[in-house]
This record gives structure tokens, C-alpha cells and sequence, in this order.
């Protein structure tokens, strides 16, 4: 797993408490629903299934986590991405972001999945728009990772923005065309 740790994105004054509020919401919500007895029931209630279209889900689903390593690699980017993107544009035009990135997310999943009947979770698709606005704004910046198995740290990788996310890019379009019975006979490969 990678985790960011630092960027040279300019500081700002003021401490993100938009992100921050809702990195806690995430964490909140999946103290709450991972390993919950009826954790399936919860996931078909209230995460996004595209067979249904409409729903509370397109918005709770995108608090919803499967697991805490899930959690804690899109809060990890949330954190680094969103903090970035709150600095140059404010708390309102933040939570506005967050929510149009869940929804962009849910748009193009429905349109490649539109008959699914699996609920779709995470704020994955929050972190790749955020990431998106990061790069528009940082393209070039500096950011160090740190690449880690079980929680202990191996690695650390200096990168810049654009390559980040053109190797996200890359693995969410490889992803998007593996079908889902077939992605855990590749997990090794991953």
C-alpha cells in the first residue's frame, strides 16, 4: 500500500477543516459498518447500486468502506489531495467539490456497469477528483510516499503530481475492464 506523507503544495494559514471534517465522517462511518454483523445488509442499503439508479446511496456510498486498509488509503490521498484543493479554493467550493467527484464517479460507473446489482463504496471516487484538481494546480509538485506491507514502512518514493495520477489513471482504465468475477484471480498480479 502507499501512503502520501508530505507534498510542497503551498501551506495555507488556515487549517483544512473542511477536508479534515470529512476525512473524520469516513472514519467515523466505518467505525461504525466494518465488520457490523449485517455489513452486507448495510452495503445494499446504503451504498450505490447502479441497477437502482436512484437512491440514498449516491451519497452515503460514498462514505462507506469494505475494509481499513480501503479506508486508509483513500483518506490518506483525500488527506494530501483535498488539502490541497481546500487551500486554493475554500471550505464551500470544497464540500461542493467533494460531492460533484462522488457523483462524476457514479456516472461513469453507471454508465460501464449500468445493470450491476453490486453496491459500489469508497471515496475513491472523491480522491481521483480531488487528485484531478490537485494536478490542474500542482502538476509539477513534489510529493513523497511511502510504500508499505502490513503496516511496516519499506519504501520511500519521491514523485511528482502528474505521474501520480497518470499511474492512477492507468490502473483505474485497466481496472474498469476486468470483469468483476475475474479481479480476484488477479489480485496477485496487482
Amino acid at each position: 500500500m502507499f501512503i502520501t506523507f508530505s507534498d510542497d503544495s503551498p501551506a495555507s494559514k488556515n487549517i483544512p477543516w473542511a477536508n479534515t471534517f470529512m476525512i473524520v465522517v469516513n472514519v467515523v462511518v466505518a467505525y461504525l459498518t466494518i465488520g457490523h454483523d449485517n455489513f452486507q445488509q448495510v452495503l445494499d442499503q446504503y451504498g450505490f447500486i447502479p441497477a437502482r439508479h436512484i437512491g440514498v446511496g449516491v451519497f452515503t456510498g460514498l462514505f462507506l468502506h469494505s475494509s481499513w486498509t480501503q479506508l486508509v488509503a483513500n483518506m490518506s490521498f483525500l488527506f494530501f489531495f483535498g488539502k490541497g484543493v481546500e487551500n486554493q479554493w475554500g471550505r464551500g467550493p470544497y464540500f461542493v467539490s467533494y460531492l460533484l467527484c462522488g457523483l462524476a464517479g457514479e456516472v461513469a460507473h453507471l454508465h460501464f456497469h449500468p445493470h450491476s446489482t453490486l453496491a459500489l463504496i469508497g471515496a475513491s471516487r472523491v480522491v481521483t477528483g480531488m487528485g484531478v484538481v490537485y494536478l490542474l494546480h500542482y502538476p509539477w509538485g513534489r510529493m513523497k510516499w511511502i510504500f508499505s506491507f502490513f503496516g511496516v514502512p519499506l519504501l520511500e518514493i519521491p514523485s511528482r503530481t502528474i505521474f501520480v495520477m497518470g499511474l492512477w489513471a492507468l490502473v483505474q482504465a485497466v481496472l474498469a475492464f476486468i470483469p468483476w468475477g475475474e479481479l480476484p484471480k488477479l489480485m496477485p498480479f496487482l
